[in-house]
């Protein structure tokens, strides 16, 4: 059971907000060290905006398809509160050495990316906010997958995250985006 076990909202599915499954092509990677959050004062799973330390970058990820995934998985214990564990795989096309040595050397990051579907509040989620994601696991087989090697990055275990995801919106849609933009090497 979680530390708040009352229900505080109504639940409501709406035709306005109609899901769609799936990751626009573009999204962010952020050394966890190198970015301050601001978070909402009336929702602590709100950040609206971020600020990077010194000269350091927002770096853009673009996958096709289905070349990147993303989420979270619950973990539910009777001792502890409940906790989330985020994740995310991506497929990079990168053969150029220094792309390589890039790539085989991140760990400790935070994600955002772009979900389908509606450019309202909770199309930008925030993943590995708190603890980080770190490299467990990296995959590759010249004759499977077209050759695409798979990268993958979740909490560490014993680690985890408070809330399953957290929403990255300041203002709209445009002002919420170009902040990340902004931000890019």
């Amino acid at each position: 059971m979680g530390c708040l076990s009352d229900i505080t909202q109504v639940i409501a599915n709406s035709c306005t907000n109609v899901p769609a499954s799936g990751l626009e092509v573009k999204g962010w990677i952020i050394n966890r060290a190198d970015v301050t959050w601001t978070i909402d004062d009336a929702n602590v799973v709100l950040l609206t905006a971020l600020t990077m330390s010194g000269d350091t970058v927002v770096y853009p990820i673009t996958a096709v398809k289905k070349e990147m995934n993303a989420g979270f998985d619950a973990v539910i214990a009777d001792n502890l509160p409940d906790l989330f564990t985020h994740n995310i795989s991506f497929q990079p096309y990168e053969r150029k050495s220094a792309n390589i040595l890039a790539l085989d050397s991140i760990d400790d990051l935070v994600v955002v990316l772009e979900l389908k579907g509606p450019k309202t509040t909770g199309c930008f989620i925030v993943l590995g906010y708190e603890t980080g994601l770190h490299l467990v696991s990296m995959s590759y087989r010249a004759n499977d997958n077209n050759g695409i090697p798979t990268y993958e990055f979740a909490t560490k275990e014993g680690q985890g995250e408070k809330y399953s995801r957290y929403i990255f919106w300041k203002t709209d849609y445009d002002t919420t985006k170009a902040a990340l933009v902004t931000e890019e090497t």
